[in-house]
Order: structure tokens, then C-alpha cells, then sequence
């Protein structure tokens, strides 16, 4: 099913990492600035409305483009915990291409909005073992 959830929509843009914290960044050289990643993920995936539209482009070519629900689950190929869309492997590709320029447009209800609640719990771990 793809919609368009919100008009939050936020566009990152740089070299994305994976810091010595486990933790995905985007350094931006134009604005000198670095985002977490992974904070936006987890704020999004623990909030009581977990839709997300999520696009990673590396140059032209599309990555990544998915729209539903973000949960993260134990992936079936390495037994880790990571992030999906609609059964896609977002993770994999997010890790796949650190140290690489990418751009990534994310959209979802709960973005821009202060005081964001996050619920840790099974709303959104798929674990498999229940």
C-alpha cells in the first residue's frame, strides 16, 4: 500500500557513517552539520504511529523506497535485530553504503513534533519467538 502518510517530509543529504557508538549519521559538508540517523528511526519506530515513507538514493540510482509500517525485527539472514519496511531490509541497506554520499527523504506524522512519546515494547519488535 503506498500513500502519502504526512507532509512532514525532511531530506537528508551527505556522507552517511556508522559512528563508534553503533549509531547511523549524516555529516553534511555544505551546512558542516551531522544528524542522527538512527534517533529519527527509533523516535519514529517506538511512536504510537510508526508509518513511515523512506527513501535513500545514492546519486540516480534509488536504494531504497518503501512506505508502511517501520518495525524492527529480527532479520531471518543474520539472526540481528534491524529495521524493516513492508518486509524490506532497511538496515542492510543503511549499513551498505556508509562512508558513501546519500540522500534521504523521510516522511512520517511524527516528525516535527515536540515532545515526541516513545513506547519501547512489542509495538514494534517482531521477534518471531511469541
Amino acid at each position: 500500500m503506498n500513500k502519502t502518510i504526512s507532509k512532514n517530509l525532511y531530506t537528508y543529504s551527505g556522507r552517511l557513517v556508522y559512528n563508534q557508538d553503533g549509531l547511523y549519521e549524516i555529516y553534511s559538508p555544505t551546512t558542516k552539520s551531522t544528524t542522527n540517523i538512527s534517533d529519527i528511526l527509533y523516535n519514529i519506530c517506538y511512536s504510537s504511529n510508526n508509518q513511515i515513507e523512506i527513501k535513500i538514493m545514492k546519486g540516480c540510482k534509488i536504494l531504497f523506497n518503501e512506505s508502511g509500517r517501520l518495525l524492527n525485527k529480527i532479520d531471518d539472514k543474520n539472526g540481528l535485530l534491524s529495521y524493516h519496511v513492508n518486509s524490506e531490509d532497511l538496515e542492510s541497506v543503511i549499513f551498505n553504503n556508509c562512508d558513501d554520499f546519500v540522500d534521504i527523504e523521510i516522511s512520517s506524522e511524527i516528525l516535527g513534533i515536540d515532545g515526541i512519546e516513545i513506547r519501547q515494547g512489542d509495538m514494534c519488535v517482531d521477534d518471531r519467538t511469541k
